[in-house]
């Protein structure tokens, strides 16, 4: 048999900020809605955009889809 299955994962992500405090930097990142495509062409930027250097996660919540 054979069982095609999904799963959810956490993964790390970083964007870089300019701001005169970390409470502030951390309100403009929070209003960051871009993140960088999974197939990443070099056009994203972490100076506006969600980035990922790895996938660093451990699948959870496995079930049949």
């Amino acid at each position: 048999m054979e069982f095609q299955l999904a799963a959810k994962m956490t993964i790390s992500v970083y964007t870089k900020v300019e701001a005169e405090t970390l409470e502030e930097a951390i309100k403009i990142a929070e209003e960051r809605q871009d993140y960088m495509s999974i197939v990443s062409n070099n056009g994203d930027s972490e100076d506006d955009t969600w980035m990922v250097d790895e996938l660093d996660g451990t699948p959870y919540e496995i079930h049949a889809e």
